[in-house]
């Protein structure tokens, strides 16, 4: 039994040390470019201001960036990953400008999903307002990666 928890401990250890797993939160823009290298956001209308970013990367999967924006009571989240909320209900949308668009319903949350290629990682803009899905379409077509 003592050696099985040595051995416990030990594997413990060095699953801690080799882990790759990032978890960051930063406060502005400057300060995760700084860390994490160039953020593209889109353009928000006057007056969103960024509440927070976080970047999580487990060392395995896409890393996941999210960039909070508020303004007075309302919040809209972009967030950067590989593909997510396959299995939620979701509308395809026609866009002469992206290739692939998709409004996705979840419980209380709105997703609008995008990307231009297979080669582009999957944006996505979150809300709690189903109004706000032609507003946020018109965000993504003026989202551009440098």
């Amino acid at each position: 039994m003592k050696i099985f928890r040595i051995l416990l401990l030990l594997l413990t250890i060095f699953l801690v040390a080799c882990s790759d797993d990032e978890h960051l939160i930063f406060e502005n823009k400057e300060e995760a470019e700084l860390v994490i290298g160039e953020l593209v956001t889109p353009e928000m209308p006057e007056g969103y201001q960024i509440n927070k970013i976080t970047y999580d990367n487990d060392g395995f999967t896409h890393p996941v960036t999210k960039v909070f924006y508020e303004k007075q009571n309302h919040s809209i989240t972009f967030m950067i990953a590989s593909s997510w909320f396959d299995d939620d209900p979701s509308e395809k949308i026609k866009n002469d400008n992206i290739a692939e668009m998709i409004w996705i319903t979840r419980d209380k949350e709105f997703v609008l999903k995008w990307r231009n290629s297979n080669q582009d990682s999957y944006k996505y803009l979150f809300t709690n307002n189903k109004q706000d899905k032609d507003w946020l379409i018109s965000i993504a077509e003026n989202y551009q990666v440098k």
